[in-house]
Formats: structure tokens, sequence, C-alpha cells
């Protein structure tokens, strides 16, 4: 389930939980190689076949990234490296004690996600000696691939995109709406449980000053990059915002507010309710709850 995007970069469908198309993985060969996010745990199989079908075997991998430790990202990093036992595992710091215990992170998720979490698979501890914090700007280089990174923390306080300088390509983790080939809804980013509004603006800002040429998204796949994609990315969280917190000031519950978010966002797309996927529909509940969680903060504050 790997395609070449161009020289030296293949996207990886790592068929998240039998799905096509859903959840992506990035992988990078130069004069070393590099494998930029690793999808669920129950992915690990897809995952290690699509490597070698791009003329690696995983102890040829220098890196593993992680965007952020969210199991669509980051589940099957632990799995990985007793297969890739030459990578580095890199991440934002603020996430390696997930990575190297990832009990709260998994406890986190079955209360989100209940029994359906057993299908993201077991996830595997990493040891601390395998993992490197990555700072703010800094840099590794592939040869003629050379990765910056990014500091993305609207999202997750542990989320970081990656900026392949030579071809301007962006490694976009969940900075950016999911949104799925075939399917043409937007998906805001606003999950649970730190999601950060204002904080989610200024990063598309930053992301917007790199002018990258192409958007490689976890969810799902390339986009064209433009300064009008960045102002629709945030045009839309802001539109998201107000109709959650108008919703809310309904006096509506999680189940209502859900309902109406759907009907409203497909509506907003020309997509009617009926013809919504069911992860899809997950995946709106989600930003819905994310949303309500940060306006909530946001009054205590207040």
């Amino acid at each position: 389930m790997i395609e070449r995007v161009q020289e030296g970069v293949y996207l990886i469908d790592t068929m998240a939980l039998g799905v096509r198309k859903f959840v992506a993985a990035y992988l990078l060969v130069d004069e070393k190689a590099a494998l930029i996010d690793t999808g669920y745990a129950s992915s690990l199989g897809v995952l290690l076949s699509s490597i070698r079908s791009a003329g690696l075997e995983p102890s040829m991998l220098d890196y593993i990234i992680v965007t952020h430790v969210h199991l669509d990202h980051a589940g099957a990093a632990g799995s990985l490296i007793k297969t890739a036992e030459n990578a580095k595992v890199i991440a934002h710091p603020r996430g390696i004690k997930h990575l190297i215990d990832p009990t709260r992170l998994v406890s986190s998720v079955e209360e989100i996600y209940g029994q359906a979490a057993v299908h993201f698979g077991k996830v595997e501890p990493i040891p601390p000696e395998r993992i490197s914090g990555v700072e703010d700007c800094a840099h590794i280089s592939l040869g003629k691939l050379r990765l910056r990174f990014v500091y993305t923390q609207g999202h997750a306080p542990h989320h970081l995109c990656v900026y392949e300088e030579t071809n301007s390509l962006l490694f976009t983790g969940d900075s950016v709406s999911g949104t799925y080939q075939g399917f043409p809804v937007f998906v805001p980013p606003s999950v649970p449980p730190s999601f950060d509004h204002l904080v989610l603006i200024e990063d598309l800002k930053r992301l917007m000053m790199l002018e990258p040429k192409l958007l490689m998204t976890p969810h799902f796949g390339v986009r064209q990059g433009s300064k009008k994609l960045f102002e629709d990315e945030i045009s839309l969280l802001n539109w998201w915002k107000d109709f959650i917190s108008s919703e809310k000031e309904k006096g509506g519950d999680i189940k209502s507010i859900t309902d109406a978010a759907l009907e409203a966002l497909v509506k907003k797309f020309g997509v009617k309710v009926k013809e919504v996927p069911d992860y899809v529909k997950v995946s709106i509940r989600l930003a819905v709850e994310g949303m309500l969680g940060y306006l909530e903060r946001s009054a205590t504050k207040g």
C-alpha cells in the first residue's frame, strides 16, 4: 500500500482499521531513510510490507519521526523499532514520556473509544535510549533531503510538523483539517484532550510563511500548498468555533451538539448526512468534543 510521490518520497496507506485512505505515513529515502508517522499498532504488518516494497528493509531506517503521540500517528512506533533496530525515534520533548510509558495514553484512548480501542492494536513502550527529543527549528539531513522541525502545538502540546526544505514539502501532522479522497468534507483537527484554538491559528500562520509547495497530510494524502489553503483552514476553524459555541449556549447535550455540527459541516461542503462514512462521523464527533473542551477551559480562564 505504497505510492511514490516524487523521487525519494513515498506515501504509505496504513489501511487503518481496515479502511483505505484513512491514515497515511510517509517514507523518505536518500542517503539515509526516515519514516514520518507510523499509524496504529494494528497497521504494523502493512507498514513493514510497504517499506519493503520501496526496496528497504526496516533495519535500514535511520529515523522514525512521530508528529505527535496520538495512536493513529505513533501507535506502531514501539513495535516497529523491534524490527527497525537501527532507527532512532524522534519526537517533541513533551511526547517522550508517553512513548516510554504509554499507559496513560492508552487509558485516555480507552475512555474516548471504549471497546473499539482494541482495534488500534497493542501499543509497545519504547526504551528511553531509542528516543530523542527535537528542538523547534532543529534540522536533520538525509542527504539532499533536509528536514526542519516546526513546533505546532495547537492540536496537541506534543505536536510538531516536518518541513523538507529542498522540495518545499510540509508534513503537516494534524495541524490541518482531515479530508478523505472521494469524500469532500474537511474535518477540523480540534480533538480532545488538549486542543487550543488560538494556538492552532498561530500555527497555521507560521506554516503559511514557509510557502510549502505540497502538504503531506495524514488524513489523507497530498494537497497543493497555497496561501489560500491556509486562509481557508483558519476560516474553517473560526466558523467551527463559532458554531459549536452557539450550540453550546443553547444548552444542548453532547449528542445534540454533535448531531447539529455533523449536519452543518457536511452541508457546508455539499454532502448529505446519510452519505457520511462511519469513520468520518467518529472524526467529526471528536472534533466537537475537542472544541467543547477548549471552550470550557477558556471560560474557566476568563
